[in-house]
């Protein structure tokens, strides 16, 4: 079959082609013919019900399978002699709005191709590794975050007002249109100022406040309150301090270790120092993998599917929009000249992984995703056979998981072939490093 050319512009391919009626005709023809002889209908022998009367009854849906069945072989003999992998389910319509039974059919195919990637030498890439050693002030900033993580908490002599981090001991009853609601009230509940633990404004209002001290608090629900019935309703909570306490640090000794569940200091220092190094060395993965996307993007030059960009970009936009909490529903997602800068970039060097990957043969076996599912079902405790079974079920899901792991496959193999050169740096240098990524 004959497929016109309409457009032939870098990935963007347009096509006509014409589906012959006699074709279709003969096909439907034939397939009545084959099933006639099992076809028993009321008046008739069995295989003995005429042709013209079995193409009246079922001739129209027949004909729309034979016109399926041609438009797919057709459009795959099509891409199989032009090597066209399209990027996307191509668009087919159909040219002659008025086609009735009995005319040619008539048809578009639109598409973007798949670009073909260049071959690259990897041997040639240089990459630095580059690697810190934690220091000392690495570690007791670990310890330090270890005790800020489990502060005790002091009275305050009387009198002394309440500050933010402070500690403090209250009851409060909340009211809506003077009336107490459900679950609106506690007794001598332990609340730390600016923990945001509360509804946004109520905190801020009980600092200043000394021990015995009663304050009127009015705060809003949130939009999004997890009660619908307190959403967005204005409150009152009486509240009366019963107690200031200031936060306090932890000595560093085998107490602090027991808080824990380790046995003394010690295990809780050499635990602390194996997560430090193991931050550090995931860092340097970050750094490594970071360079390597740069050079990657830098030295590969090939057409991108501008829907692949496009798909990829609105995601970006969509995720940001979703993280600032910015976005009111059904509106328009906003796609900056950066998102769309970072969206070419991930289908440059993904498209260059996919080819690499198949190249390679590196795809995952059932025992790495089986592995991955349930190490991503830990995080759900209690429901972790739930989510393996939602997860087997569910192809994009799995895709989620998958994808990732293909890529941290794909790059574990180039980095076997890279030259690799050790760049150590200070600590102070490597974070610097770290935050720009940032």
């Amino acid at each position: 079959m004959k497929f016109k050319e309409i457009i032939k512009d870098k990935l963007k391919r347009k096509y006509e082609f014409t589906l012959k009626a006699s074709e279709l005709n003969k096909e439907v023809d034939q397939q009545l013919e084959k099933e006639q002889p099992s076809i028993q209908m009321k008046g008739f022998r069995k295989g003995k019900v005429p042709v013209s009367l079995l193409k009246k009854m079922h001739g129209e849906a027949l004909l729309s399978e034979a016109m399926k069945s041609a438009t797919d072989t057709a459009v795959k003999n099509h891409f199989d002699k032009e090597k066209d992998k399209p990027a996307y389910e191509p668009k087919i319509e159909l040219v002659n709005k008025e086609w009735k039974a009995g005319d040619d059919v008539q048809l578009t195919i639109e598409y973007e191709c798949m670009p073909v990637i260049p071959k690259f030498d990897l041997s040639k890439l240089v990459l630095e590794n580059q690697v810190a050693k934690p220091d000392k002030k690495s570690l007791d900033d670990a310890m330090n975050s270890v005790r800020e993580s489990s502060l005790d908490y002091q009275a305050v002599k009387d009198g002394k007002k309440s500050k933010e981090k402070d500690q403090v001991t209250l009851d409060f009853e909340g009211f809506i249109d003077g009336k107490p609601f459900e679950n609106g009230s506690s007794t001598d509940f332990p609340l730390v100022l600016g923990s945001n633990s509360f509804i946004p404004g109520f905190e801020d209002q009980l600092i200043g406040l000394k021990k015995n001290e009663e304050k009127v608090v009015k705060v809003t629900f949130p939009e999004n309150y997890g009660n619908k019935e307190l959403s967005g309703k204005d409150a009152e909570f009486k509240c009366k301090i019963k107690e200031v306490s200031n936060p306090v640090l932890p000595k560093v000794d085998d107490e602090l270790a027991k808080k824990f569940g380790l046995e003394s200091l010690k295990q809780l220092e050499e635990n602390l120092e194996k997560q430090v190094k193991d931050e550090f060395e995931q860092a340097s993965r970050v750094l490594l993998k970071k360079q390597l996307m740069d050079k990657l993007e830098k030295e590969l030059k090939f057409e991108l599917p501008e829907s692949l960009v496009t798909t990829e970009a609105n995601s970006i936009a969509m995720q940001k929009d979703n993280n600032n909490k910015s976005a009111a529903p059904n509106e328009k997602i906003n796609v900056t000249k950066e998102d769309k800068k970072i969206a070419e970039r991930r289908v440059r060097v993904g498209l260059f992984f996919a080819e690499f990957g198949i190249e390679k043969k590196l795809d995952l076996n059932e025992a790495e995703l089986n592995a991955a599912f349930e190490n991503e079902a830990r995080k759900y405790p209690g429901q972790e056979q739930d989510y393996l079974k939602f997860i087997k079920s569910n192809p994009q899901a799995q895709q989620a998981i998958r994808g990732p792991l293909f890529e941290e496959k794909v790059v574990n193999s180039i980095l076997e072939t890279v030259t690799l050169k050790e760049k150590k740096l200070s600590v102070e240098k490597f974070k610097e490093q770290m935050e720009k990524l940032n």
